[in-house]
């Protein structure tokens, strides 16, 4: 029996509960504990890390992720799942959550076709920001569903409700005034259809808003903390068949400098020919 078969596929996912780097008040990496990185043949990876802490700036109880890479024969397709999680998180007492998960699952068609993507399990549980328990009210129908079985026919950054949702995020978040009108600068090329196509992908939100926020700090996904920086919650970049998720991401300055990523995973892997 011929043992190759005239297509195959290339796995590829990684998975990252947290990681950092800090230049004030004195230059700290913070190392990507609990990463898992899915080989090229798939199969199953895992990390686990306890009771980290870094010198007041951060800490957490868990962090741990897993990636999967399977070929699924019901319906004819390779399946790649992928999950990040970090428990008991906090960051400079001032980012905190009980717990916070990146889930990311993509199956690519065996025939012609686009990959499928889901995010079910994606959640944040009890997250406090700026000592304010807030809820971010994750979306449904970011990415358009499909049935069991079905594939979609355009990559996702070409499907119009995709793009539209990703279009009404980009003009919500250039309407936001004072402290973070830097805002429109950052997310306004989305409105552009010639610099989509120019930068080859679209970064949006699973988020459209946050309940219990304070008034005034909350723009679309992004929260603004006063003498601590911003923070961007579910954060989704993607391209012709690559998915980034990041449920997390902290830009601090004053007094604090730095950069601090919670919950990341990706995925996108190729058929081949």
């Amino acid at each position: 029996m011929e043992a190759s078969k005239k297509r195959v596929f290339y796995y590829h996912a990684d998975a990252s509960p947290i990681g950092g780097h800090f230049t004030r008040p004195s230059v700290k990496i913070v190392p990507s504990h609990g990463s898992s990185s899915l080989p090229q043949a798939g199969g199953h990876a895992s990390a686990r890390v306890s009771s980290y802490r870094l010198d007041g700036l951060v800490s957490f109880d868990n962090a741990y992720s897993e990636v999967y890479g399977s070929e699924n024969t019901a319906n004819e397709s390779w399946t790649t799942q992928v999950t990040s999680v970090v428990e008991g998180l906090n960051i400079f007492e001032t980012i905190m959550a009980d717990r916070v998960v990146a889930s990311l699952s993509v199956e690519h068609p065996k025939a012609d076709g686009h990959p499928r993507v889901s995010v079910v399990g994606t959640q944040f549980e009890n997250l406090r920001i700026g000592g304010v328990t807030v809820n971010p009210i994750l979306t449904k129908t970011l990415i358009t569903p499909h049935q069991e079985g079905k594939f979609p026919t355009n990559a996702v950054i070409e499907d119009e409700n995709f793009v539209a949702r990703a279009v009404g995020q980009s003009e919500k978040l250039s309407r936001a005034t004072s402290p973070v009108e830097w805002l429109k600068d950052r997310y306004g090329w989305v409105q552009s259809q010639e610099e989509r196509k120019r930068k080859g992908y679209v970064i949006c939100s699973l988020v459209d808003e946050v309940q219990g926020a304070k008034p005034g700090s909350s723009f679309g996904h992004v929260m603004h903390v006063p003498e601590f920086g911003n923070v961007f919650l579910s954060e989704l970049l993607t391209d012709q068949h690559t998915f980034r998720l990041t449920m997390i991401r902290i830009e601090m300055g004053c007094p604090v400098e730095g950069t601090v990523s919670i919950g990341t995973g990706d995925s996108n892997g190729s058929p081949m020919p």
